[in-house]
């Protein structure tokens, strides 16, 4: 009943990547421990791409595209993957994990608001309350698993460049819509991948070059799997089917369930719930639910 409940309220592919971006986290800093950040991450998105462009061979779809679409697959790709990646990494090394988690959860407020300043989706009273209330609610888990938030002047670099992440990530799900409308979800996805980590790759030969290859264990390597074939190829391919279907704010309010995910798969490791994390996993969906209520019709 639960299921069927839940089911009925959220949409089951975009609940799917926001579970998997969840646990994704651990798995990546684990694998942190071996691979160089930079270098984890063009190796990441180029599997992943891979990955997908074999899936389009499979299912016989086409590769063409139409030539005067090439730069918008690249500009895609330089914001969703080489940038947000840049500003993550380097921003995540500049201030907290804290600061860095509450920062990067922004980025729906951030599309909303571009989406309405530009006309293309209304930002209404029940919107604005259900982003408001999943905001707050991942603060409270936040706060919970990370610490107290410190927004200092030691730390401005680092806060800035994560709002930098989160700006090109809001702009890397509104971008998408115009060739989402054209090409499939899994062409778009395929093609902005390998375009960003080509543009990656300048930036990330050191790190590539000064890997301890030998040095990489086996769930090191199992990790990597994880982060590119579930986490970025089948759920990137998800989230903007979401953005095709649902549009932009609607998917983009999913990115909340993130950190509820994170708690959740933590607590099947054993870790302890706290009362914080209830009370924000709580906000985050009721929040999340208030987004995708589409307006009923008024009676004739």
């Amino acid at each position: 009943m639960l299921h069927a409940l839940i089911t009925a309220m959220f949409n089951p592919r975009l609940l799917f990547v926001a579970a998997a971006w969840g646990i994704n986290f651990p798995f990546v800093k684990f694998a942190l421990t071996d691979f160089h950040p930079l270098g984890f991450t063009v190796i990441r998105f180029t599997l992943a791409s891979l990955f997908l462009i074999a899936v389009m061979g499979l299912n016989h779809e086409s590769y063409w595209i139409d030539r005067r679409d090439s730069f918008a697959f690249v500009k895609l790709g330089l914001l969703g993957i080489t940038l947000y990646n840049i500003f993550f990494m380097y921003g995540l090394r500049y201030t907290t994990a804290a600061n860095s988690a509450l920062l990067i959860s922004l980025s729906p407020m951030f599309a909303a608001l571009i989406q309405a300043v530009s006309g293309k989706e209304r930002l209404t009273f029940r919107i604005s309350t259900g982003l408001v209330l999943a905001s707050f609610g991942v603060f409270l888990i936040v706060r919970s698993h990370h610490g107290e938030l410190s927004f200092s002047s030691s730390r401005m670099m680092g806060d800035f460049l994560t709002l930098c992440a989160t700006l090109t990530w809001a702009f890397y799900s509104i971008k998408a819509k115009p060739l989402l409308e054209k090409y499939s979800a899994t062409k778009v996805t395929a093609y902005s991948m390998l375009a960003g980590s080509i543009l990656l790759l300048p930036v990330s030969v050191t790190g590539l070059f000064n890997q301890s290859w030998s040095g990489v264990s086996l769930l090191s390597w199992s990790a990597l799997a994880f982060a590119s074939f579930i986490a970025a190829g089948i759920a990137y391919v998800f989230w903007y089917q979401g953005v095709k279907e649902l549009g932009v704010t609607r998917t983009m309010a999913y990115h909340y369930l993130m950190p509820l995910a994170a708690v959740l798969f933590a607590a099947a490791l054993g870790e302890e719930i706290t009362s914080f994390q209830i009370a924000g996993g709580t906000a985050i969906l009721l929040g999340v639910y208030l987004v995708q209520m589409k307006k009923t019709p008024d009676r004739p």
